[in-house]
């Protein structure tokens, strides 16, 4: 569903992400598809608060995401996925801010 939301967009976030980390587009694929994993599961389970995610803070995202299992995807821990999170953040919170109402689209295709 986020992949959906995020679309055209993913591509982007991949060259973006690859850059920023010196990882390979590989990696950064796998990164941002199962952070979108993740973050779906978290939002159907009110894990996530997407107002806080639109305005920039990344608290409630990265404390109750398995961080380390994430930063594996990079070649790295916990510090990879917090960096991974930071350089796609803004550009995700973009792509939701651009829906008419983020939060009733999610709660709607999350059943």
């Amino acid at each position: 569903m986020l992949d959906q939301i995020v679309g055209e967009k993913k591509d982007e976030l991949i060259k973006l992400l690859s850059s920023k980390l010196g990882v390979s587009d590989d990696q950064a694929g796998g990164f941002i598809s199962k952070l979108m994993q993740k973050m779906e599961i978290l939002l159907g389970e009110g894990k996530l608060d997407v107002d806080s995610l639109l305005k920039g803070d990344l608290s409630s995202l990265k404390s109750n995401l398995d961080l380390d299992n994430l930063g594996a995807l990079l070649g790295g821990g916990k510090e990879k996925a917090e960096q991974g999170i930071d350089a796609v953040s803004t550009q995700i919170a973009e792509q939701l801010d651009k829906l008419d109402d983020p939060m009733q689209m999610l709660g709607g295709l999350l059943g």
